[in-house]
């Protein structure tokens, strides 16, 4: 989702500069696509839904071998893939068009036939325009996230069950191990808002999310709100529009929020937040210490990942006050020198 936001101006601009083109992406972002460019039917959705593993063998090959012949009957002249991933660079080969724009990778020239090396010095936002024909303009930016009606009656929903007070929403998951700070941190933080005034609102989808909640939730003697598995993105983005504040990893409801444009605290470990940062003027982004030379993303020299895991509360804390979150002034612990 993250990638998708991020690649979304450029989109937007190709089809803007192309007015017989088509924009294929997947149907789990259906609605995140209806928001951010609505009114745009220039569309086709990967059929996900369809194509799973627990899906039957012959309604798999029949959905594929639509959408494939769907693809095809557009006679696309050229196809850009801003991705690169296995899937997407599969369905760019897939497409018929006689030329087929991509990232290296491997296999390359099986898939692509114009070959371009992306700009991946700086943002990814300035990758995925090194590809696109043409990009958006700079500075990097997301497009504006508004909320629908779908996505209200959704929160509406789930608003009755929510204590009163400023919210602050807070996604504790990730795809990725790496990726998570500690549920004991999260926790606490989720006791000190409280302190403050506030009422922290935990968030996620899929089962990866759920167990790193129940982690959060094993460490509070009383549970916070929980809305994991509740809304779909369109009440998610209502959601975001209706709260104070946000703090998660590096994830795609990272970047959502910041799209909509809540106040947002970003959480970086091994992954590198000079390309995953979060687009907006009221998001900060925070690692506590840059990763030694000999560190992988799955194997952290020092074992303990303390680029992500050293984060504080506090520091944390400090940055929802700076953005304007907490309705009053936080109190830091004191610390007394012993003689």
């Amino acid at each position: 989702m993250g990638n998708l936001l991020i690649a979304l101006p450029h989109l937007k601009a190709m089809l803007s500069a192309h007015p017989e083109s088509l924009l294929v992406t997947s149907e789990r972002y259906a609605s995140l696509v209806s928001l951010s460019l609505p009114g745009e039917t220039r569309l086709l959705f990967y059929p996900e839904t369809s194509l799973a593993t627990s899906q039957p063998l012959l309604r798999r090959i029949v959905s594929y071998l639509g959408f494939v012949r769907a693809m095809r009957q557009f006679r696309a002249d050229v196809v850009i893939d801003v991705e690169g991933e296995q899937k997407s660079a599969t369905l760019a080969r897939l497409c018929g068009a006689p030329r087929r724009v991509g990232p290296p990778r491997r296999h390359a020239a099986w898939f692509y036939n114009d070959i371009r090396e992306p700009q991946w010095s700086g943002h990814r936002w300035n990758g995925y325009g090194s590809l696109s024909l043409p990009a958006a303009r700079a500075p990097a930016h997301y497009l504006p996230l508004t909320s629908n009606d779908v996505g209200e009656q959704q929160l509406q929903v789930v608003s009755r069950e929510l204590p009163a007070g400023p919210r602050v929403l807070i996604h504790a998951g990730a795809t990725k191990t790496y990726k998570m700070w500690h549920p004991e941190q999260f926790a606490s933080l989720c006791q000190r808002l409280r302190r403050c005034g506030c009422v922290p609102v935990l968030i996620g989808a899929g089962h990866k999310d759920r167990a790193q909640i129940k982690r959060v939730q094993s460490f509070l003697s009383d549970p916070v709100p929980d809305l994991c598995d509740q809304l779909g993105l369109a009440g998610l983005v209502a959601l975001c529009h209706s709260s104070q504040g946000y703090v998660g990893n590096d994830s795609g409801p990272m970047h959502l929020a910041a799209a909509c444009g809540l106040p947002t605290v970003a959480l970086f470990g091994p992954t590198d937040d000079r390309l995953w940062a979060p687009l907006s003027g009221k998001a900060v982004s925070l690692r506590r210490q840059p990763c030694r030379e000999d560190c992988e993303r799955n194997s952290c020299a020092l074992d303990s990942y303390p680029c992500l895991q050293s984060i504080t509360v506090d520091l944390v804390l400090e940055q929802l006050a700076r953005l304007g979150v907490l309705p009053e002034p936080i109190t830091l612990p004191i610390h007394r020198a012993l003689h």
